[in-house]
């Protein structure tokens, strides 16, 4: 299972945004991940973001001044893209 697929399954199992750290840990605990890298979030972190546009996955979050507040990206499943 990719990271992506294992974000996919745990948001949907979950039905409320999440953080990624929350989706990693959540994802190695149910094993839909194994990995035996040091940064499994910003691994995770990155499949997200990479992945962005294409799959049914949004991220909501605060704005900050240039960015994203820090702390306020959470994730959610919003099911088929169109």
């Amino acid at each position: 299972v990719t990271f992506l697929e294992a974000a996919e399954a745990v948001l949907r199992a979950a039905k409320r945004p999440l953080t990624t750290r929350e989706i990693t840990d959540i994802a190695l605990q149910r094993g839909l991940l194994r990995t035996g890298g040091k940064t499994p979030e910003a691994t995770m972190s990155a499949a997200l973001y990479g992945a962005l546009a294409d799959a049914p996955i949004r991220r909501e979050f605060a704005p900050g001044r240039r960015r994203a507040a820090r702390g306020s990206v959470r994730w959610v499943y919003v099911g088929a893209k169109r």
